[in-house]
């Protein structure tokens, strides 16, 4: 046998060592090989998954939206279509109401309730007497609008204003002055039409207060037709209450009151001179 030298051992323990390494880094990478891919994949796993169900929820709620959008869509169709129906019936009644007034000369319907104060009329009053005509000054008071909620109920709003013959009689520089036996008519405009008209006949001072007081006022209930109501004006016997000659003629008021039937109400009223309590010519001794 022959004696191993001392290079063949150096190459023979580098050979071992070779071998001991790769074996000894072979088991490590084998032990660590079942963590690493295993955590990795744990990570993809929950990436994915966390993925799929935004695109999934995402999906949905798209899908929701597109759904009630054209459910939306699709409801809006018959209402707008009822409306429309609505619309062309309210038109052909009103037509027929008044084609039938015109025919049988009976009142047309009122118009709406006035709920706010732009439904509120005007009031013009001209007196005519044949060929006579005098336009009366007037003057709108205070108001109440009834104006129906939501829920069933209604809400009253009230606006006082001034009254109207004081002021008209206190800053209308000319009264005029009518006789006795000419129309009074009265035309309500640019509103609603009252569905009643009260007046009320006051004998006035000269600075529009009442010169007999309340107990001697005169009531009278007046029919409006379509936007008009008249009366014939006649002597209010209350004058023979006074002993003094008024040359110039009585200052006469009458308070229009007119109401409607949803609970609304305004005030109105219009001022002229009419008649004496003796003739002009005479003096009270005769």
């Amino acid at each position: 046998m022959k004696p191993i030298s001392i290079k063949g051992l150096r190459a023979a323990s580098s050979i071992f060592a070779l071998l001991f390494i790769l074996n000894a880094s072979g088991c490590a990478g084998a032990a660590g090989s079942p963590s690493v891919p295993a955590a990795a994949g744990t990570t993809v796993a929950a990436e994915t998954t966390a993925a799929t169900e935004s695109t999934a929820a995402t999906e949905t709620t798209a899908a929701a939206e597109t759904t009630v959008a054209a459910g939306t869509t699709t409801a809006a169709v018959p209402q707008t279509s009822t409306s429309t129906e609505q619309t062309a019936e309210a038109a052909t009644t009103k037509a027929l109401e008044k084609t039938a007034s015109e025919e049988t000369g009976a009142p047309s319907s009122p118009h709406s309730a006035p709920t706010s104060e732009s439904d509120l009329p005007t009031l013009s009053v001209i007196y005519q007497d044949g060929t006579a005509v005098a336009e009366i000054p007037t003057q709108s008071g205070g108001y109440t609008l009834t104006i129906p909620q939501p829920d069933g109920t209604a809400q009253s709003i009230i606006a006082c204003g001034a009254d109207p013959l004081s002021d008209l009689a206190q800053r209308t520089k000319e009264i005029p002055y009518v006789e006795y036996g000419g129309q009074m008519i009265l035309s309500f405009e640019d509103g609603s039409q009252p569905d009643s008209v009260e007046l009320t006949d006051i004998i006035l001072q000269k600075d529009g207060t009442s010169q007999f007081g309340e107990r001697t006022y005169v009531h009278t209930t007046l029919k409006c037709i379509d936007g008009k109501a008249e009366f014939t004006l006649e002597e209010n016997p209350v004058v023979y209450l006074s002993s003094t000659i008024n040359p110039e003629g009585f200052y006469r008021g009458f308070r229009v009151n007119c109401t409607w039937e949803n609970g609304s109400a305004a005030e109105y009223g219009f001022v002229f001179r009419a008649g004496t309590c003796f003739p002009i010519e005479s003096s009270p001794e005769t």
